[in-house]
């Protein structure tokens, strides 16, 4: 029976959820016979835990990894550099750094997003689990930028102040590393507290990672 935190469910049935990269390696560690079917095997595996519609990983069964994610993030890039571009010609808007802030963050997600997701690197390996950690702390940052251009666009505080700045930048900071440490504990398996295995290990559950990566970007 699935329960808060469980991840099984989004590794299994949504193609391509990034931090499904982190369970893998941590099943490969503590649990591998879990991994059957298409992940069985790292060098060909998909993202995801035994997924229902899995891409092969580049080069492997046929597979040209996952084009469509790449596209899409190649336009993306394109149309947010347009974005900052437009943001920085503004003379009178408010908000302007925060937004320009945010946009910026937003466009560093991209290269991360294609390569966490896009079916290129092996499965367990480390360099997509730091990846994909980044990643999830990137993400985490990106919702609390985002929130924080609201509240300035009240004017709650003053835009472009150390009022404003200031408080942007240390929780920035904050999601990013906090988000970042936990996802690398999953994967590289640095604590039990935070990243070990939960019973059963089939279910994936990881309670920080969901609330910062699920709960916190839905709030």
């Amino acid at each position: 029976m699935t329960a808060f935190g469980d991840f099984a469910p989004l590794c299994t049935n949504t193609p391509s959820y990034p931090w499904c990269n982190l369970f893998y390696r941590q099943l490969q560690r503590n649990a591998s016979d879990i991994l059957t079917g298409p992940s069985a095997t790292p060098a060909s595996a998909p993202v995801g835990i035994n997924p229902k519609c899995g891409i092969p990983r580049l080069n492997h069964d046929g597979s040209i990894s996952n084009v469509a994610n790449i596209a899409a993030c190649g336009v993306s890039v394109l149309f947010v550099v347009l974005l900052i571009v437009l943001c920085n010609r503004r003379k009178a808007a408010v908000g302007r750094i925060e937004l320009r802030s945010f946009l910026t963050l937003y466009l560093l997600t991209l290269p991360l997003q294609l390569l966490s997701t896009g079916a290129l690197l092996a499965q367990g390996s480390t360099a997509l689990v730091v990846l994909t950690a980044v990643h999830a702390g990137m993400v985490a940052a990106l919702f609390w930028t985002l929130l924080a251009n609201a509240i300035v666009a009240t004017q709650v505080v003053e835009d472009g102040t150390l009022s404003s700045l200031i408080p942007f930048g240390i929780f920035t900071i904050l999601f990013l590393g906090v988000t970042t440490y936990v996802s690398l504990d999953i994967g590289l398996g640095v604590t039990q507290l935070i990243g070990g295995v939960e019973s059963p290990p089939e279910a994936l559950r990881n309670v920080p990672l969901f609330v910062l990566t699920s709960v916190w970007p839905a709030a």
